[in-house]
């Protein structure tokens, strides 16, 4: 690492850190700090891949609003040409969010943060998010815009999108049931085509003494004719009410189209097997097959 990677990430380490020893912040309730480790595996679409992300975040609450700050180094985050190849870089990101509440019935917040990393990884994005409150239901809508680039093959730009809207509702003060739906897109520069997914989830959770238990299944499409289906487990565990423990578990199952088309240029180029359409995180020897995708992630974290 850089002399000035390893001072863009000593900065933002201190800050949070400085922020959070100041003496005034001491008799401020409403100030809460957290420190925390998170790993992620995955596999299946992409190369297998392991991901470090140490973290730290200041929050601070006035009853009707809320800022919070963050700071994150990754380690072995996972990028691609769009073209079947892929390597690991590390990257340092800031974070900042808002959430303001209105009453008793709704929430509307804001986010934005900025990536730096190795390759000249550069990493723009924007969120809004809004909570309807409506009895024991709630209905969220949440969206991101990313711009990033990077040097790989070449120069890459990609600009994702995500929206998730869904509805949740607690029958009793142990069980609840959310229905989701989840758009994803993603355009990269080199690629003629923007591969999106459309995918809608059915769960269910339970509540217990400071610990939550997750399941759901879901089932969609993308733009490279796949249909997709999926469940997901989570596992989230406080101790001393400082301590919490996340735990969460995805496996889909991508079924190929029975007729593909090569023409326009698409993924894994004029030899590597791709199609236009097809998802540009998809590993080119699994053009046209039918594949299991799994990820795993498990976090710790402290606050005070």
């Amino acid at each position: 690492m850089s002399f000035h990677k390893r001072q863009y990430f000593i900065i933002i380490f201190l800050t949070v850190l400085i922020i959070t020893c100041h003496p005034v912040t001491l008799f401020a309730e409403k100030i809460k700090t957290t420190i925390g480790f998170k790993s992620i595996y995955s596999s299946g679409i992409s190369d297998t891949n392991i991901a470090y992300k140490p973290f730290g975040r200041i929050a601070y609450d006035i009853n009707f609003f809320k800022i919070e700050a963050t700071g994150m180094y990754t380690i072995n985050q996972q990028i691609t040409d769009g073209m079947g190849n892929f390597t690991e870089i590390n990257t340092w990101q800031g974070q900042i969010k808002t959430l303001l509440t209105i009453g008793e019935f709704m929430d509307l917040g804001g986010g934005y943060s900025l990536t730096k990393g190795e390759n000249s990884y550069t990493s723009k994005m924007y969120m809004a998010n809004g909570s309807i409150y409506i009895g024991d239901a709630t209905i969220d809508l949440d969206y991101s815009r990313e711009n990033k680039g990077y040097n790989y093959n070449g120069a890459i730009d990609i600009t994702d999108q995500t929206f998730i809207g869904s509805l949740s509702y607690d029958i009793n003060d142990f069980i609840g049931y959310e229905l989701e739906y989840h758009y994803l897109s993603n355009n990269f520069s080199n690629l003629d085509y923007t591969y999106d997914k459309n995918i809608v989830r059915i769960g269910m959770s339970v509540y217990g003494d400071k610990t939550v238990y997750m399941a759901g299944i879901n089932a969609g499409t993308d733009s490279g004719d796949y249909t997709i289906f999926g469940a997901d487990f989570g596992l989230s565990k406080k101790f001393f009410d400082a301590i919490k423990i996340l735990l969460a578990y995805n496996i889909d199952y991508y079924n190929p189209p029975s007729v593909t088309s090569t023409s326009g240029g698409g993924h894994g180029g004029s030899n590597g097997g791709g199609y236009k359409g097809m998802n540009p995180y998809l590993r080119s020897s699994l053009a046209g097959k039918s594949f299991f995708s799994h990820s795993l992630s498990a976090s710790l974290s402290y606050s005070f």
